[in-house]
Parts: C-alpha cells; structure tokens; sequence
C-alpha cells in the first residue's frame, strides 16, 4: 500500500512486532500524519508501516485514543466513536 498511494516514510527506532500466528515481523519507518477516510469521514493518524502478506491496511487500537469514549457492537460489527462533538 505504501507504495501505491506514494506516501514518504521517515526512519524510526525499530518496533517488534509478534503477529497472530506468532511470526515475528521489524517495522523501522512510519509515516507521519496519514489522512485516510471511512464511510465518508476522514481521519488522520501516524502509521507504523509494516510488511505484511494480502492486507493493505490494518488499523491497531493506538490512533482510537483521540475519539475516546468507543462503542463496539459485535452482534451488528459496528464501532461508535466521537469525532468533532458528534457520534459518528
């Protein structure tokens, strides 16, 4: 995905990282301040950039913080979080 959408990566201190099939993966770059968009909302966070196999973005829990309180419905797969004084 980096690649594709051009983005300019900035080296870091190096993150380990076990994954779920407990392989362990280095990440050593990030890219400050991506602006990405869901359902029509955008949002902006760092990005750890990571090499993985058949995903194109996988969101970890650290960029939610700034939306704090999060509501997670698992029956209907929704999240609710609050952005700008409103429920999205």
């Amino acid at each position: 995905m980096v690649e594709e959408i051009k983005v300019i990566l900035l080296k870091t201190i190096m993150l380990t990282v076990t994954i779920a099939n407990r392989n362990v993966i280095r990440c050593n770059s990030h890219c400050p301040k991506l602006t990405w968009f869901i359902q029509g909302h955008e949002f902006q966070a760092d990005l750890k950039v990571l090499k993985l196999h058949r995903c194109d973005f996988v969101h970890g829990i650290d960029w939610l913080w700034v939306y704090s309180s999060i509501l997670f419905n698992f029956i209907k797969m929704k999240l609710s979080l609050k952005k700008e004084e409103r429920m999205i």
